[in-house]
């Protein structure tokens, strides 16, 4: 009696952590993405700056810079783990040297530790 107790107790407190939303509280993976925004792209003298600011800074979720110079084939540039927590947000910002003239691509992806993804901003200079 006791063995079959043990997987109903197992199977029922699942159910009802993911029935009442509490499962939330110990989230594996987040299924929303952190909402970018403010992104900037600017020359500074012989490097091109990249910021942006997110709202929210999960840890299952880091950006990933990337550049182009036909904005076709896109290298890996850096990766942030983590932002800076100024106000409300989560500030980035990245700096890559950019030779003034010569166009360049720049976009940044968010990746998740799941391996999906999706680009919230492409820039060019």
């Amino acid at each position: 009696m006791k063995t079959k107790l043990v997987p109903v107790l197992s199977a029922f407190l699942i159910f009802l952590f993911v029935s009442t939303g509490t499962a939330a509280i110990f989230p594996i993976y987040s299924s929303e993405w952190p909402k970018v925004f403010d992104v900037q792209l600017e020359q500074k003298g012989s490097f091109a700056l990249f910021q942006w600011k997110a709202i929210s800074e999960p840890k299952e979720v880091y950006y990933e810079i990337e550049s182009s110079t036909d904005a076709v084939n896109f290298k890996t540039a850096a990766i942030m783990l983590g932002g800076f927590s100024a106000d409300q947000y989560f500030t980035y910002s990245f700096k890559i040297k950019h030779i003034p003239g010569i166009k360049s691509y720049y976009r940044i992806k968010q990746i998740n530790n799941d391996g999906s993804f999706r680009i919230v901003s492409e820039r060019s200079l």
